[in-house]
């Protein structure tokens, strides 16, 4: 099988949106955010695209204006090369935007070249083993290791039951919830998850608590979940990592960069 080509990828960076339960959503020619509910009360920007420059600094004013009227109070816009114009983040810096963080774009084919299944080469880490989370227990150990690892805010109690019964209902529907756990005996040390779309296996939400890196856990988690896609008719692995951590792990490990894209805060 062919490896997929870079606009192929980009195709699928394009395709990924994070829009959690509640989240109020307004899809223009020009974005596509989604206002977060509850405790996270900020907005995400996807693919931004004003083809006239001149109207750039019109059409972000009326973005900001459409935010603060769904209730947003903040945005964080995605700039990728599909970006435009092409001058975008120095727009985005006069407005006061600042950038939040850079994050490469990897991916790892999941097939031969016979189209049989292939898998990263991750070692099997001593002491540590990772199980997908199927109890509500582990759900909150999942949950908890987000905020400890990355420092998520904590989603409000309304917001926090919607996220709770959409992983109930998954388990019922399909039997497996695509989030996974490193465990180091009874300590959970890590997490990691997945979502499928078509071909395309999306890993997110990858971390190991700083204590216990070095040791094999990100590795596994990577490889389960590659693992656990794999069957069900997933040709790549992407992930959008970041620069200075999770990224040069995962090249090293087989994972083909095809490019950047950069997130830029605002606070209304």
């Amino acid at each position: 099988m062919a490896p997929w080509s870079d606009d192929r990828v980009w195709d699928a960076v394009d395709d990924w949106r994070w829009i959690p339960p509640g989240a109020r959503r307004e899809r223009t020619d020009e974005w596509d955010l989604a206002v977060t509910p509850g405790s996270y009360a900020l907005t995400y920007v996807y693919d931004f695209r004003v083809d006239d420059p001149r109207r750039t600094d019109e059409r972000l004013l009326a973005l900001q204006e459409r935010i603060v009227a769904l209730g947003g109070t903040g945005a964080r816009l995605q700039v990728t090369p599909r970006s435009r114009p092409a001058d975008l983040p120095d727009r985005l810096a006069r407005r006061g935007y600042r950038p939040r963080e850079d994050a490469e774009v990897l991916v790892f084919d999941l097939r031969d070249d016979r189209g049989g299944p292939r898998l990263p080469a991750f070692p099997e880490p001593e002491g540590i083993e990772v199980r997908e989370v199927l109890s509500e227990a582990d759900y909150r150990h999942f949950t908890r290791l987000g905020t400890e690892i990355f420092g998520d805010p904590a989603p409000s109690p309304e917001t926090g039951s919607q996220f709770l019964s959409a992983f109930q209902e998954q388990i019922r529907a399909v039997g497996h919830s695509d989030r996974f756990l490193a465990w180091d005996g009874p300590i959970p040390i890590g997490r990691g998850g997945l979502e499928r779309a078509g071909p395309v296996a999306r890993l997110w939400g990858s971390g190991v608590l700083p204590n216990h890196r070095h040791r094999g856990a990100y590795g596994a988690i990577v490889r389960v979940r590659c693992r656990s896609v794999v069957d069900r008719g997933a040709e790549i692995a992407l992930v959008i990592a970041r620069t200075g951590t999770s990224g040069p792990i995962l090249k090293r490990h087989g994972f083909r960069r095809v490019g950047t894209v950069s997130i830029w805060e605002i606070r209304f």
